[in-house]
């Protein structure tokens, strides 16, 4: 089973690691319901979202509208999620929900967060932004040896930069606030590119809370993959990579880095966005 990077990532001693295990983890911007996408709604889309979710463990959708989640939920029945709508705290508005497998993985704490001055203020506009933007997480563990990481899945703003500044301060706090000892993965649409403030307040070796390192440079493999990750239903933007996955530990064994690109059966784009999905492998050398 694919659960031995859990136990690699929250450092435990070497019998409880399984060498050689991974666990697939993807962020997937699956854009949500508009019914002015002609060729590129959902309707027409969701089989292709589905079929690619079924090649991950753990999952980060954003843009996922409750109807898009029980679409995909019907499609999925090895999958259990977690999320709320940004609207209301219920089913309004779009979520951002983290998907597990059933059989390898068990959810024992879950929250979500507004993102703004503060973070319990449901459905607020935040920092200039023209929508309320949330984080949703989960304490994650392995059903096999009872490892765990703390999960955090969010879609930041699009228009405010003042916004996406922000938001990536209070996610490092949050997620010391969270954490308690875990290690933490971030997965999302940041709506910034890797040389932005965002990701610099993200990234910082100097800050308040957690530093995170970018997957993507920590990979054993050269990473593969187009060099964005939106696409607009039109082409890929060669220098618009603005979905992560972000990791705690710098000591990671992250085994690969992809950027996705699947298609309809029409073949045209799944999504507006490209997923990226990374493969964690544990290690008998793991740190004590």
């Amino acid at each position: 089973m694919k659960i031995g990077c859990l136990a690699f990532l929250a450092c435990l001693t070497a019998t409880s690691v399984f060498a050689g295990d991974t666990t697939r983890l993807m962020t997937y911007n699956i854009r949500y319901m508009n019914p002015n996408d002609g060729p590129d709604h959902w309707d027409h889309r969701v089989d292709a979202v589905a079929e690619t979710i079924k090649g991950a463990d753990i999952i980060g959708l954003q843009e996922a509208t409750r109807k898009q989640i029980d679409d995909l939920a019907s499609r999925l029945p090895e999958f259990q999620w977690y999320g709320v709508g940004r609207s209301d705290g219920k089913d309004g508005g779009e979520f951002s929900p983290v998907f597990w497998r059933r059989d390898q993985f068990e959810v024992t704490r879950k929250g979500t967060f507004w993102l703004g001055p503060d973070p319990q203020a449901v459905g607020e506009n935040a920092w200039g932004a023209n929508l309320p933007r949330i984080c949703s997480w989960v304490e994650i563990k392995s059903k096999d040896n009872a490892t765990a990481l703390l999960l955090m899945n969010t879609h930041f703003d699009h228009q405010s930069a003042t916004a996406r500044e922000n938001s990536a301060y209070l996610l490092r706090t949050k997620a010391s606030e969270i954490r308690g000892e875990l290690p933490v993965v971030v997965m999302g649409d940041l709506n910034a590119t890797p040389q932005s403030k965002p990701l610099q307040n993200l990234l910082a070796e100097n800050g308040e809370g957690v530093r995170f390192f970018d997957a993507i440079e920590l990979s054993d493999s050269e990473p593969t993959g187009p060099s964005g990750t939106f696409n607009g239903f039109k082409a890929i933007r060669a220098n618009g990579k603005i979905d992560f996955i972000l990791l705690s530990d710098p000591k990671s064994s992250v085994v690969s880095h992809q950027t996705l690109d699947p298609k309809t059966a029409a073949g045209r784009f799944a999504s507006d966005h490209q997923p990226i999905k990374i493969e964690l492998r544990s290690s008998a050398d793991s740190p004590q």
